[in-house]
């Protein structure tokens, strides 16, 4: 269940805006008037699932009951990143914008989310991940800014917790705010920055630079929302508080304009063309573009052009220019013209063919297995960390399909293990197996699994009595294997046949599983019986050790061959008769240690 997975991946969205303000919450403004509009929200979610939201943001919270292009969030991930239950980039979060009887579903949260959720209950996803339409932000270093297309003067978003962890009692994440962005949307686009900023005072040359070139799509550009990370401690004798002020200019052409963020208290201005004149006015105002809450700053600077850039500034009282203040984490550029927002095509990736099921055929099976903190082996035809995964080459440790792989906060590293496969020849019973291995300080399976390069179409095959051998000794033993595709309703295009799996509670009793299992010192083995095929698996045929004597006759009648045949031919040589009497014996002995070696040992 990371990774380079620093990704550029494209979302759409788009925002025709009018005047742009920040208004502060009970403030009331006439649309006229406004561009954008910040409502206070300071809701925690804990695992709530796919049933009922755990939160809903109404239109009614705004006090300009105009149409709504998008609304952008500031969230907060409260899990820790490291302990027992923690946040990694598999936690995938999902909302639902109800408009009339109009129901559209968006996800939003880590970086390796590639699957959708079924909100709907129709066993059919209705998001689908990272990188698609349906994404809509994602989280790093503790922050998420979510940008979720609106298109209404009247709606509804409802917010799920559905990440993986079913605590009910422990906080996933926290939306502090919502700003409205008024207009009409069509297309965003999400670009990763992964920039620390320390800081920088306002010299022209400072700060971080973002500009329409980062940008794929083309288009006009209306705003850019930034997800920021504050970096510096909450306490210390270099820490954050309410009073750190960051700024940030735009240029569009030969015009500049200025804007503010930062701590909740900054109620002053900054001078950023050195006339001694605000060119700000900090929280509140026109030129305010976001506050810092709960360590996470979700700015929206307006933007009005094709080609521009924006310049980020760390002017916050701290000078230590060795120290981060901040890190710039992704961009969202929300694109105003529709007109001109057309993208290049891109070539489809086809999904590799399956190939029929050949009842003739010859197969193999490996041993899947997923820890608790997520040291994984995907199965054999996972299409980023299977056998000719496309995740591999990404992080510098070569295929390690047949290997243990796990992270260190945003690192992949490699676990020791030895996998033993096997081929499948037919009906018959099987064994593969992991021993050597290293799972870290974890203590229990997330998933135990057998994976196959057998399709799955068609269900031509039954895998019956499973054993589960840990250390040596059968844990539990599945009289019907339970079989992912059809057994549940996972879409799989191969044979597995799972035998732990915390997340199917129907089939493999959910956390708890079918037996009391912790990960053994030394080998797990999963034996399974396949049939279906249409001829039977070889019988494998025991080395027996036959009788000295016959051993020793059959060794001298070899001998006197050997003699009269050169007594035919050459006259016989002493020194010949002599090697091959040696040889004889090295080839019993040889034997007989081969036959000893492969006595089965007793358990």
């Amino acid at each position: 269940m990371k990774r380079s997975r620093r990704r550029v991946s494209s979302v759409v969205v788009t925002v025709l805006m009018a005047f742009v303000m920040t208004v502060l919450p009970g403030t009331k403004v006439s649309a006229a008037e406004v561009g954008r509009e910040t409502v206070q929200i300071n809701q925690s979610l804990t695992y709530t699932g796919t049933q009922a939201p755990g939160y809903t943001f109404e239109s009614s919270q705004l006090s300009a009951q105009e149409k709504v292009g998008a609304m952008v969030f500031n969230i907060t991930i409260d899990l820790p990143l490291e302990g027992e239950v923690s946040w990694n980039d598999w936690c995938g979060e999902a909302l639902a914008v109800r408009i009339g009887d109009t129901i559209k579903y968006y996800d939003f949260g880590g970086a390796q989310v590639g699957w959708g959720t079924d909100l709907t209950g129709d066993d059919t996803p209705d998001t689908t991940g990272v990188g698609t339409p349906s994404w809509v932000g994602t989280a790093a270093n503790g922050t998420c800014t979510v940008v979720v297309p609106i298109n209404a003067a009247e709606f509804a978003v409802d917010f799920y917790d559905n990440c993986w962890d079913t605590a009910a009692d422990i906080n996933h994440y926290t939306i502090n705010s919502a700003t409205a962005v008024y207009g009409e949307v069509a297309v965003t686009e999400l670009v990763t920055i992964a920039e620390d900023l320390s800081y920088t005072g306002l010299a022209a040359d400072a700060g971080y630079v973002f500009s329409s070139s980062a940008l794929t799509t083309k288009g006009n550009v209306t705003a850019v929302a930034f997800n920021i990370s504050v970096d510096l401690p909450l306490e210390g004798e270099v820490s954050w508080n309410d009073w750190c002020g960051e700024a940030a200019a735009v240029k569009a052409g030969d015009t500049v304009t200025y804007y503010d963020f930062g701590g909740a208290q900054v109620g002053w201005g900054t001078d950023l063309t050195g006339d001694d004149t605000p060119d700000t006015t900090g929280v509140g105002t026109s030129s305010w573009v976001g506050s810092a809450e709960n360590r996470s700053l979700s700015i929206v600077v307006p933007v009005d052009a094709e080609e521009f850039s924006i310049t980020l500034y760390d002017n916050c009282w701290d000078t230590a220019t060795d120290i981060p203040h901040l890190k710039i984490n992704n961009a969202i550029a929300l694109f105003g013209t529709a007109e001109a927002i057309a993208q290049e095509p891109t070539e489809a990736v086809e999904k590799p063919e399956i190939p029929a099921f050949d009842p003739n055929g010859t197969y193999h099976a490996y041993l899947g297995i997923q820890s608790e903190s997520f040291i994984f082996r995907n199965p054999w035809s996972d299409a980023s960390y299977g056998a000719n995964g496309t995740e591999w080459e990404k992080h510098g440790i070569g295929n390690n399909f047949n290997g243990l792989t796990g992270w260190d906060g945003a690192d992949i590293i490699t676990y020791p293990a030895v996998f033993t496969d096997c081929e499948i020849k037919g009906n018959g019973t099987y064994q593969v197996s992991i021993s050597d291995f290293d799972f870290g300080n974890d203590s229990s399976f997330n998933t135990l699994f057998v994976s196959t390069d057998i399709p799955l179409e068609g269900n031509n095959l039954t895998f019956t009595n499973i054993k589960v051998i840990m250390g040596g000794s059968t844990k539990y033993t599945f009289d019907q294997g339970i079989v992912p595709g059809i057994d549940s309703t996972d879409e799989k295009d191969y044979y597995e046949v799972h035998c732990i799996n915390i997340w199917n509670k129907e089939k493999l009793g959910g956390e708890e599983g079918l037996f009391a299992y912790s990960i053994p010192r030394d080998s797990i083995i999963l034996e399974f019986t396949v049939s279906g095929f249409a001829y039977d698996k070889a019988e494998e045929t025991a080395v027996t050790e036959p009788p000295a004597a016959t051993e020793a006759a059959g060794t001298e009648d070899a001998i006197e061959a050997n003699s009269s045949s050169e007594q035919e031919g050459s006259p016989v040589n002493p020194v010949v008769v002599v090697i091959a009497v040696i040889l004889a014996c090295a080839v019993i002995g040889a034997v007989v240690t081969i036959v000893v070696k492969n006595k089965p040992k007793k358990q």
